[in-house]
């Protein structure tokens, strides 16, 4: 059954309204024409709930932007997207082509720090998200009672003859829905056991993040910043900067929940966005914290490590690797709260 503003349909009863599906649901795909971006393929993705995202295929498929009913959930760099033909891969070249948005994936053989190690030089954040996506599925169709919107591709970061991981990342959501889950299988293809740092850089921003947002989720612990350092926002300004490791609590199901709330939104109902994954394949959150003019942002962002140069966390024997043959699967659902009530539920079903 779709449920669309505010009721219910079967499937024969909305195909009798519409000419295609796509009038109120769907996944558009285009290239975009102009400046560092262009030539970058992207997918368009929207519900039929006023919720909305965008795919950024030649971008490992993370997420440059989503929204609800108008109001963006996540920050924006200033270069915004760039083609991946610019990255650059020394040092903290990353920078150049972050463009911040709802995830961008920092990894695979790197998450962190750039650094050297074994004379193999490692940039910041690793070369995954400037990768682009082979084999690209969109599927959209009902399947029984519900409306159906799936993207799947494969990213690979391999070396002629060393390293060859593959990322297979399937993005799906539904009719109506205001959420979707990105699903993440890596595998070791290359015939040697190699390093495997996984980050998904979450960057709430403006509207869901001033001055008058909250933070919801159920600490164990908080490093570097305390809580109170770090859900405590300010106005922007030059520049205000913190952050740490927080490690949470599971529910029931053994997911980590967190959201980005600010109750001021729409006359005071309030709107906010949550991330929610399994804490055993994530059990470290980074934090990033920035009230800067412009680069007004904080970081949410699961890891399977914590973050430093690959350098320092082989030297503390904590630098996870990937054996060949082995796969990792990760999966983590992103969406909107709208709504006292909604918030209120989201609060109430933390540990």
């Amino acid at each position: 059954m779709a449920r669309l503003y505010g009721m219910n349909f079967t499937a024969d009863q909305l195909s009798a309204y519409v000419g295609r599906m796509e009038q109120v649901a769907g996944v558009e795909r285009f290239e975009l024409t102009e400046g560092m971006a262009k030539g970058t393929r992207c997918a368009r993705v929207y519900t039929g709930s006023g919720f909305g995202f965008l795919v950024v295929l030649d971008r490992a498929m993370d997420i440059a932007l989503a929204s609800y009913c108008g109001a963006p959930i996540n920050w924006l760099s200033q270069q915004g997207i760039v083609a991946p033909q610019f990255y650059e891969a020394a040092g903290k070249g990353w920078d150049r082509t972050f463009f911040g948005g709802l995830n961008q994936t920092c990894g695979l053989r790197s998450a962190g720090h750039d650094s050297v190690v074994d004379n193999e030089p490692f940039g910041l954040h690793g070369r995954i998200s400037t990768s682009i996506t082979e084999n690209v599925l969109v599927d959209t169709r009902w399947v029984g009672k519900d409306y159906r919107m799936e993207i799947k591709g494969t990213i690979r970061e391999a070396h002629s003859y060393k390293e060859n991981l593959i990322l297979t990342r399937t993005i799906s959501t539904h009719i109506g829905a205001k959420s979707f889950v990105q699903r993440d299988e890596v595998v070791n293809e290359g015939a040697a056991s190699t390093p495997f740092t996984l980050m998904y850089h979450v960057n709430p921003g403006f509207p869901v993040l001033t001055e008058d947002s909250k933070i919801l989720w159920s600490l164990d612990r908080i490093e570097g910043d305390s809580e109170k350092e770090f859900t405590t926002f300010a106005p922007p300004a030059k520049g205000a900067q913190g952050g740490g490791y927080a490690y949470h609590k599971a529910d029931g199901k053994g997911k980590a929940k967190v959201a980005v709330v600010n109750p001021k939104l729409f006359g005071g109902s309030g709107m906010g966005m949550f991330i929610s994954y399994e804490l055993k394949q994530l059990p470290v959150m980074v934090l990033w914290k920035q009230m800067a003019r412009h680069a007004y942002l904080i970081g949410t962002e699961p890891a399977n490590c914590r973050i430093n140069t690959n350098a320092r966390l082989k030297e503390q024997g904590i630098l996870p690797y990937i054996e060949p043959g082995e796969t990792r699967t990760f999966e983590i659902e992103f969406g909107v709260l709208s709504g006292k009530a909604e918030i209120d539920a989201f609060h109430a079903s933390l540990p």
